[in-house]
């Protein structure tokens, strides 16, 4: 078999993402792309996946204001190999010396780039380092290196591991100028993957006249962003498939700061204020009355103009809006509250100094989330809630129940005159809470 892509990664997310749209760009262009999936830890799920043939992905959202759903064949998975199982390093690095293969693409999480002083291949880059060495001996075409796991400077983080473990095995120069010679991108993923969908599968079921438990999830909005050479374009057309694909040479880090800020910001933010309503689902909360005005204030009024003028960024947080209403994506927030201390400061925190320095004050409904955090976690680590008790995880990360330690363990190190501002607003927010009962 000859394959075009080497794959590692067989979760939900690639298959309802990346994989997808491979085969929408063999339908668009007659191409015919062939996945070899690795798997990157020891379990997976790479031999279901590859004996199967084809699975399906269900795709739910709103497109131009209409709600749509599609259910669409995924069909370019070909083969597949577990590194970790007897002779499944072997048939990877086979897979590695395909003539057409021209494309590496992975998601292994935030944790599977790293390197570890250990020799034999364990991890996705010690895998992709003998990939490459083996590609390397047989003087083979470099490759089109695709990370998409959720790390800044993915492509460039991969490519220093890969080179790490080629030093470390002692592996001859022609590794190295193989190593450079392949295009490794920095990206930047979004949609967002329930995963299997439970309640609909007896339906779908039906309607394919099968059982596929491959079937996965996903909204109908999708956005890759590339940052580097455009000639993956050659190699992969997603313009021609109407892809929402961005190649950029230097605009990737305004769509990732965009991201973390909007999206994430805003699940951040609203968690412990929709939690301590009683409302349980971002759907439900991003509908109720009492917070459509608070939501539209802290992304249009707040978030976007302490991070940029561009109008390409309200677009965004009313495209991030609409989405969050999707009836279809059953989104906790007691998932999206997990580890709030740590999102806190790389979600919030932005917003927090940019609006302040740029307006020489705070922004008020962003206070009034940060409040809502502070007595979220003003209890002994067990939040009681409308809905029954949310264990808080990191509690051991809260400094103290006051105001100034509450500041200090969600925004570690903020200049003086914005600390000082911030805790006056809180200590005022929390008296007002305390007279009112809450």
């Amino acid at each position: 078999m000859h394959y075009t892509v080497m794959q590692f990664g067989e979760g939900n997310f690639m298959r309802s993402f990346f994989d997808w749209m491979l085969q929408r760009i063999c339908i668009a262009t007659g191409a015919e792309h062939k996945v070899f999936l690795v798997q990157p830890i020891p379990n997976g799920r790479v031999k279901e996946i590859v004996d199967a043939g084809e699975y399906h992905v269900l795709l739910k959202g709103f497109e131009d204001g209409e709600y749509k759903e599609l259910l669409e064949p995924v069909s370019v998975i070909a083969g597949g190999a577990n590194p970790f199982a007897r002779g499944g390093l072997e048939a990877m690095l086979d897979a590695a010396l395909s003539p057409e293969l021209r494309v590496v693409a992975s998601n292994t999480t935030e944790a599977g780039i790293f390197f570890e002083e250990r020799t034999e291949p364990h991890n996705f880059p010690s895998l992709l380092a003998a990939a490459l060495h083996a590609r390397a001996k047989k003087d083979l075409p470099p490759l089109h290196i695709l990370p998409m796991e959720l790390i800044e400077n993915n492509g460039e983080t991969l490519k220093t591991c890969v080179g790490q473990y080629g030093r470390l095995r002692g592996y001859e120069p022609l590794f190295f100028s193989y190593l450079d010679s392949c295009i490794f991108y920095d990206t930047l993923v979004d949609r967002i993957v329930p995963g299997f969908p439970a309640k609909d599968a007896p339906d779908i079921f039906r309607r394919l006249g099968k059982e596929d438990h491959n079937l996965t999830m996903g909204e109908l909005f999708h956005l890759f962003v590339i940052q580097g050479n455009t000639t993956i374009l050659d190699v992969l057309p997603f313009h021609k498939a109407g892809l929402n694909v961005i190649v950029t040479a230097d605009k990737l880090p305004f769509y990732r700061e965009r991201k973390v800020r909007i999206l994430n910001g805003v699940h951040t933010a609203s968690a412990p204020v929709s939690l301590l309503a009683g409302v349980e689902h971002v759907k439900d909360f991003v509908k109720d009355e009492r917070f459509v005005p608070m939501l539209r204030k802290l992304v249009h009024d707040e978030i976007v103009p302490a991070f940029s003028d561009d109008p390409e960024a309200h677009r965004y947080g009313d495209d991030v809006l609409e989405r969050f209403g999707n009836p279809a994506l059953e989104h906790s927030f007691r998932s999206i509250a997990l580890n709030s201390v740590a999102k806190s400061n790389t979600r919030l925190r932005p917003t927090l100094e940019g609006y302040f320095a740029k307006f020489g004050e705070l922004p008020p409904t962003l206070v009034e989330c940060i409040a809502s955090m502070c007595s979220f976690y003003d209890c002994d680590g067990i939040r009681e809630l409308p809905h029954g008790p949310f264990v808080l995880a990191d509690f051991d990360r809260i400094k103290g129940r006051t105001v100034p330690k509450m500041v200090d363990s969600f925004f570690p190190g903020l200049d003086l005159p914005l600390r000082e501002a911030l805790i006056r607003k809180l200590e005022y927010a929390r008296k007002v809470q305390g007279e009112k009962g809450v």
